[in-house]
């Protein structure tokens, strides 16, 4: 841009997620020629920006540039005819000094403009499910900074806030949150006081740590909990065990990950998408169409089998005539949408289920994974059928990172979703490859451990990991509508 001055836009980018800045916010960091940010931004919105970008952050003992300095720059910028984005976290007048560099730029003659951002102190307890006010609870809500500079004339009255009632939102407190809730204590507010602490609100990292006023500073440090943190004080505490949004890692392999997080979505969860295994296809028999050819009953028990089985137009063309089996609705749904009519579904969707439901063929083909249980064989053989077994997919460890991150933060997880003995035996053998199988343990201990049926229940029973949840449906679905279930009786 040319002419004489441009102009500076002191931009909220809102708490952490990127998709919580305004759209006149992202609007202006796309036409922006310079962007000056804070530190504990999402570099998401930083991407692909045109802009020359330039980290002003301030961190606790270390200063990139002075506040002085950032102005110095806001209006050396302008001055060249520039438009520039102060980008700054949360809201730029609620503790950011964006009011301080409003009013640089208005004694240097530079135009300005505000963009209010999401503040963390709404946006941190709301995600967690707290509302700062609630009817009958909290009709007022006071939000204060926890780490006052030095040598302020007149510092806070922490006596006066703990008689203001309604809820306490506490910013940049947890380096002096010892001292900050004694003095509220002293002031007169019970130790009881329901008191939360939310770490990273709106990352994918976000935790919640309750407690009360008396044991929060305690329980901080119990759970290493870092800046930048939100301590909220008062009964609307209480509400985020209705209201909280529950983690549930899902270990399935990649190829059942997207309709996974979809499904856990819709039942109000938020989706850890974390492998532990993985699936690779395995060369079929030469014979495969003759073997089609002479079963009674092709019997599929996952989406995944009919997924590499009905990838050859030969093969499909011959199942489509044949008695077609799947062990539950989604196996189902999969052959009925590459037009495979399904003959037989269990009423119970296990092998125990698929055994019963056969009685009467004589001839069964089993298209499944070479891990799969012998309980499914040696029924049919039991039965009297011939049972001709073809591995079609071997299952393996998945060497996903996004599995070792779940591990070494397991103890934000609240739901661990087992969906077969696989996912238990590679989770427990990573865990311990990295040396965190104690630090896993303890995250089960301490979560809602959910096995998709018995054989998967028995496996976590080996390893010694308490089952709370067998699904009366033994389907992913029917895991998290347990699931949930559980949670609300809980709550």
């Amino acid at each position: 841009m040319s002419g004489d001055s441009g102009k500076v836009y002191l931009v909220g980018a809102g708490p952490g997620d990127p998709e919580l800045i305004t759209l006149k916010g992202m609007r202006l960091l796309r036409e922006a020629d310079v962007v000056l940010h804070d530190r504990l931004l999402n570099e998401e919105l930083l991407r692909d920006l045109k802009a020359e970008i330039i980290d002003v952050g301030k961190a606790p003992g270390r200063h990139r540039l002075s506040q002085e300095e950032i102005n110095e720059l806001l209006i050396k910028k302008a001055r060249e005819g520039r438009i520039v984005v102060r980008l700054k976290g949360g809201d730029p007048y609620l503790f950011g000094r964006g009011g301080e560099e409003a009013l640089a730029l208005r004694k240097a003659g530079i135009p300005f403009e505000v963009v209010p951002g999401v503040t963390s102190a709404i946006a941190a307890p709301a995600l967690a499910g707290i509302p700062v006010t609630h009817r009958g609870i909290s009709t007022a809500f006071t939000v204060v900074t926890g780490h006052e500079e030095s040598g302020k004339e007149k510092e806070l009255d922490w006596h006066a806030l703990a008689r203001l009632g309604g809820t306490l939102v506490v910013l940049m407190g947890v380096s002096r949150i010892q001292e900050n809730t004694s003095m509220l204590m002293d002031g007169g507010l019970s130790p009881q006081t329901p008191a939360a602490l939310i770490e990273r609100g709106s990352w994918p990292d976000q935790r919640c740590v309750r407690g009360t006023l008396g044991n929060i500073a305690e329980r901080a440090s119990l759970f290493g909990v870092r800046s930048p943190a939100v301590l909220i004080v008062g009964d609307v505490v209480n509400l985020e065990r209705h209201l909280g949004r529950r983690r549930i890692a899902i270990l399935r392999a990649e190829s059942q990950l997207d309709e996974s997080v979809r499904l856990a979505e819709r039942y109000g969860f938020i989706p850890v998408a974390a492998p532990s295994i993985s699936l690779t296809a395995l060369e079929l028999p030469t014979d495969m169409e003759d073997r089609i050819e002479r079963a009674d009953c092709v019997v599929f028990t996952s989406s995944n089998g009919v997924a590499i089985i009905l990838s050859r137009p030969e093969l499909m063309d011959l199942i489509r005539k044949k008695r077609v089996a799947a062990i539950g609705p989604r196996t189902a749904q999969a052959l009925s949408e590459r037009g495979v009519n399904v003959d037989v579904i269990p009423d119970e969707y296990s092998s125990r289920g698929l055994v019963e439901a056969l009685r009467g063929f004589k001839r069964v083909l089993l298209l499944r994974s070479a891990q799969g249980s012998p309980e499914l064989l040696d029924g049919l053989l039991s039965s009297g059928a011939e049972a001709d077994d073809v591995p079609v997919y071997d299952i393996k460890e998945s060497e996903d990172s996004r599995l070792d991150d779940l591990i070494r933060r397991a103890e934000l997880i609240d739901v661990f979703a087992f969906t077969s003995g696989s996912t238990v035996r590679y989770l427990m053998r990573r865990a311990e490859e990295l040396g965190m199988e104690d630090h896993l343990r303890k995250a089960l201990d301490s979560a809602l451990v959910v096995a998709i049926g018995p054989p998967t229940a028995e496996v976590l029973r080996e390893f010694g990991v308490r089952v709370d949840l067998i699904p009366e449906r033994y389907t992913f679905e029917g895991m998290l509508e347990a699931a949930r279930t559980e949670i609300e009786v809980r709550s």
